[in-house]
């Protein structure tokens, strides 16, 4: 039985990846993650000089904040540690450029971030937004605001962070692991209220997590890899001249935007894991282990009432294996072999059984569809609404010439 059960897991995980890394692709991921990426730097850079200003104004933080937001860079991005940041914050020490509307146009640049993350996020789910303009830009101001928070904490965390290392410094070996657990939680944190801000509908915490972890090490993992290339091609983005290390971060970011979209389409493909395992037994060429929908499979013995005349219909069957046959006024109007669905019309459009079905065979196996499960085959799959279209077509020619 374990190893039904893992077997089981890693079948439908399997699934779900496949189906998320086409869906991804559908969604056109690459483009849209271009299009946060930009919006992410240049939000990214006023961000560092707002909270530079509004914490280093005070001559004893000014240095703390400094090594902060450089350690929150070398934490979050690969090699980032010549990217000094020193140079830069000297202009936020004049006072004169910042005022009501340099903050208003920064906090501007955020809110184009939101908009474009939430529109993402709604595609991926399949959510058309029916809120008007005004609750829009409302959402998208309490979304900004939420980041700029985020920023402050990961900031005043790193400031923390700095102090501790000079104790854990002794230790080599200790410094990189504690590094390392620092760079993952500060990444997880960021994930998981990015997720929680944009995402459309909601998951429970434990779910959240999972899904957080996973694209926190897809992260961090690829952070390495990426420090390991370009150690090992050290003239990578010379072409950029000083605006190398600018351009290897906007690479960077545009990865953990298409890292954080892929976790978006995980999440919703694993909200609708079941109508991903029933969908395939509708399309041709494609099978679906029955380990995976044993759950779905009902067993019946010759003569055994499957539905009956008259009974609410919220339940369509495929038949796997046996036969079953359809009854009106108890003659028979059609056998349904292997491979056949039935049903469906009742449940559709919520109405009473139109005729009796009983099976045919000894240990008939059928796959009992749900409504909900229904609708999202319908929805995301146009080739299999073609091919029961035609079906119930057919089935109403056939039922007219009988009548």
């Amino acid at each position: 039985m374990r190893k039904e059960q893992i077997s089981h897991s890693s079948g439908l995980t399997l699934l779900i990846i496949r189906e998320s890394i086409q869906s991804f692709l559908k969604n056109n991921s690459f483009e849209m993650s271009a299009a946060l990426a930009t919006y992410g730097f240049f939000s990214l850079i006023p961000l560092l000089f707002l909270v530079s200003y509004l914490m280093g104004n005070y001559a004893p933080l000014s240095q703390s904040v400094t090594n902060g937001i450089e350690n929150l860079i070398n934490h979050l991005f690969p090699l980032a540690g010549g990217f000094s940041l020193k140079e830069l914050f000297v202009l936020t020490k004049h006072t004169t450029t910042w005022g009501i509307i340099t903050i208003s146009f920064v906090f501007i640049s955020i809110m184009s971030l939101t908009d474009t993350m939430r529109t993402a996020f709604q595609k991926i789910f399949s959510i058309n937004s029916e809120l008007s303009f005004l609750k829009t830009q409302g959402m998208n101001a309490l979304s900004a605001a939420i980041i700029l928070v985020l920023f402050f904490c990961l900031i005043g965390g790193e400031i923390v962070f700095s102090t501790i290392n000079y104790e854990v410094l002794r230790n080599g070996h200790f410094f990189i692991t504690f590094n390392i657990l620092v760079s993952l939680a500060v990444a997880m944190f960021c994930m998981i209220v990015f997720y929680q801000t944009f995402l459309p509908v909601k998951f429970n915490l434990r779910r959240l997590v999972t899904i957080s972890l996973v694209s926190t090490i897809l992260i961090i993992g690829m952070r390495d890899l990426f420090a390991g290339y370009l150690r090992a091609n050290p003239s990578y983005g010379q072409t950029f001249g000083s605006l190398r290390m600018i351009f290897i971060m906007i690479i960077w970011v545009y990865y953990c935007f298409l890292v954080t979209l892929f976790g978006a389409e995980i999440m919703v493909n694993f909200r609708k894991r079941e109508a991903l395992l029933l969908k395939r037994i509708f399309l041709e060429d494609t099978g679906v282990p029955g380990r995976l929908i044993r759950k779905f499979i009902r067993h019946f013995n010759q003569g055994d009432m499957v539905f009956q005349e008259g009974e609410k219909g919220n339940m369509m069957f495929y038949v796997l294996s046996g036969s079953v046959n359809i009854l009106k006024n108890s003659q028979i109007i059609r056998i349904m072999k292997k491979g056949d669905y039935f049903g469906e019309m009742s449940m559709l459009i919520d109405t009473a059984r139109t005729a009796t079905a009983i099976a045919e065979e000894p240990d008939t196996q059928l796959v009992g569809i749900s409504r909900d499960n229904f609708d999202v085959i319908l929805t995301e799959n146009p080739q299999i609404v073609f091919s029961i279209l035609k079906e119930m077509t057919m089935r109403l020619k056939i039922t007219g010439e009988y009548l």
